[in-house]
């Protein structure tokens, strides 16, 4: 299973990309400045869905504008 970057350093630091011109939300990773492996956020239970195929905490997950 696919882990943080903290077990593995592939994916980089989870992250929600938000827009603060129309609030969408999307949640993936950021790693040398690039964002990878994005899925809109819908609802809270699509983060707790993120977060848990990727075995990470929602603590650990940063929001950025």
């Amino acid at each position: 299973m696919f882990k943080n970057k903290n077990e593995t350093g592939d994916f980089g630091e989870p992250v929600i990309r938000a827009s603060i011109c129309n609030g969408e939300r999307v949640i993936g990773f950021r790693k040398d400045g690039k964002f990878i492996k994005g899925e809109i956020v819908r609802s809270d239970k699509d983060i707790v869905s993120f977060c848990k195929k990727y075995g990470i905490k929602r603590e650990d997950v940063k929001t950025i504008y």
